[in-house]
């Protein structure tokens, strides 16, 4: 069982714009990356929040749907809203419509019988959430089971946003981010800034240039792989997935990550940037079936 916290979203994602017309999608960066894991064979238990609208229980049909067990807090109010518009290389501008107020608590025992543990995005950051994110942090690490985030940043991080993300980093054992994400904490030197940090296993995402990792005092360096983008929607959460799912199937957790010999490392970072490569692949955060079908055939033997 893998455990993931984060936000749901609706996403409207914009196709014309004289009238303004949309298409709707599930969404939020941990329910993309929860999603590509059960589709990989994974049970999936899912912690999140919605509302109490017929937006939300359409939600709640579409998690089920997607095989995941979803354990969620619903808010007396609509389902929040993503408004997406897509850049002419396929990069996603994003309105965001949040109308939760009160504190997000998970039920007691939502770690129960979890491999890993999986936080991320503005949802561990918001103040009304973060109390009960770290609390799950907390309740994973007495687990010990492996524990990973991605902060999936959208703006720079404010003074004590800064203060919950080195939070975060001094206790998960993994650390994937994107290059967008490493410039906003480290203007100064992204990379370096990265190398820095005191979590066990870096992973930085370079768009179409591929991934590198630092872990101990190694350094590894993937391509990227080249494909027809649709867009980039959900790209780097399916690589977390990919990384997740190739450094689990291998047998590492908590207690072993720090001998993760060289070439796993490279078989698992390799194996997440053609996941993500496929997403670009398609419209949305989705994967497409046969593409989905080859990747489990090239990096997991099924």
């Amino acid at each position: 069982m893998l455990v993931l916290v984060g936000e749901v979203l609706v996403d409207l994602v914009l196709e014309e714009e004289a009238p303004l017309r949309f298409t709707g999608v599930l969404g939020g960066s941990v329910l993309n990356t929860a999603s590509a894991l059960r589709r990989l064979g994974f049970a999936v238990r899912f912690l999140s929040e919605v509302g109490q609208d017929w937006l939300s229980a359409w939600s709640e049909a579409e998690m089920a749907r997607r095989g995941l067990e979803a354990r969620l807090t619903r808010h007396p109010a609509p389902m929040p809203l993503a408004l997406v518009r897509l850049d002419g290389e396929g990069n996603p501008l994003y309105s965001f419509h949040r109308p939760f107020h009160d504190p997000f608590r998970a039920e007691e025992g939502a770690l129960k019988g979890a491999r890993a543990f999986h936080l991320g995005s503005l949802f561990a950051l918001e103040a009304r959430t973060r109390g009960g994110v770290e609390a799950l942090l907390g309740e994973a690490l007495r687990e010990g089971v492996l524990t990973s985030y991605d902060p999936n940043l959208r703006h720079p991080p404010t003074q004590a946003e800064r203060a919950a993300i080195q939070g975060f980093l001094a206790r998960v054992d993994l650390l994937k981010l994107s290059l967008e994400d490493a410039r906003l904490l480290f203007p100064e030197g992204p990379l370096e800034g990265v190398r820095r940090l005191p979590t066990p296993l870096k992973v930085l995402t370079l768009g179409p240039e591929g991934a590198v990792a630092f872990w101990g005092e190694g350094e590894v360096r993937v391509p990227g792989e080249k494909v027809a983008v649709a867009d980039t929607v959900g790209a780097g959460d399916a690589f977390t997935a990919g990384l997740l799912a190739l450094l689990l199937r291998r047998g590492y957790g908590r207690e072993n990550l720090r001998a993760l010999p060289r070439e796993d490392l490279e078989a698992a970072l390799r194996g997440a940037v053609a996941l993500s490569a496929l997403a670009c692949t398609v419209r949305g955060a989705g994967l497409p079936e046969e593409g989905l079908r080859a990747w489990k055939a090239r990096f997991l033997g099924d």
